[in-house]
């Protein structure tokens, strides 16, 4: 299977960290790195599936909050444009899409939602890193929802570094983890129905010390799950086609 990566160039340890994470469940994907650096926009075309990583913030021009930059960090607006033309035709030809950290937020602004330009100016706990150490919580999975379905717990821990989170919550989406303090923690379709598979989570599962954490581990292995059912589907439309032809 190949699974495309939007590259963030800035720490290759932490991105070298989600290919070992679902290379834990399948040694044989194919990875292709995407960034605005390259332009090669055209390779996600030959994918099976799109994983959005972390980063630096979304810039607030892209939700209208130009006067919030101020409290942004690590902005790149290519990458924004970027990354929103790779989820517009992940879309269109229905690739499983799991969102992570920044990815979650880059979808959510994609489809018309906004973000908290910084969590503990907006009222909300720390959710970063502090002197190095991990910082963990707990969140609250929503009650029927697919992410439930997925972890089959209503609640754990897991672990948070980020300083932004959604606020609106974008067109056709809906929330499916709190954390303690209310920060939104995970998203998905509020109706999947004819839609790509789409799971959009707040923390980190790949640098999760606790690697059977049900929201590290099955979220990882969903996702391969999915993208393997695409996988198969265009196996069997090319097959089709070639049969037509010939």
């Amino acid at each position: 299977m190949k699974i495309a990566l939007t590259k963030n160039s800035s720490n290759e340890e932490k991105f070298g960290k989600y290919k070992n994470w679902l290379l834990r469940f399948n040694p044989l994907i194919e990875f292709y790195e995407l960034s605005h650096e390259q332009g090669r926009m055209d390779d996600i075309d030959g994918c099976d599936g799109l994983l959005l990583t972390g980063g630096g913030d979304v810039h607030p021009n892209s939700y209208g909050n130009k006067d919030a930059h101020a409290n942004s960090k690590e902005t790149d607006e290519r990458r924004d444009k970027f990354e929103f033309s790779l989820i517009d035709r992940a879309l269109a030809g229905k690739l499983p899409i799991l969102g992570i950290c920044r990815g979650m937020q880059s979808m959510n602004v994609h489809l018309g939602g906004t973000l908290h330009v910084d969590l503990e100016s907006a009222g909300f706990a720390r959710h970063t890193e502090k002197d190095g150490k991990e910082n963990r919580h707990q969140v609250k999975i929503e009650s029927r929802s697919f992410l439930e379905s997925v972890a089959g717990v209503d609640s754990t821990e897991v672990n948070s570094s980020h300083h932004q989170g959604a606020d609106k919550v974008g067109t056709g989406l809906r929330v499916s983890a709190r954390s303690e303090d209310g920060v939104i923690e995970a998203m998905e379709w509020a109706d999947p129905e004819g839609k790509p598979f789409l799971l959009l989570v707040q923390w980190h599962p790949e640098r999760m010390k606790d690697t059977y954490n049900p929201l590290a581990e099955k979220v990882g292995r969903i996702f391969l799950e999915e993208v393997k059912k695409h996988q198969r589907t265009n196996h069997f439309n090319e097959v089709k086609i070639k049969t037509i032809l010939t």
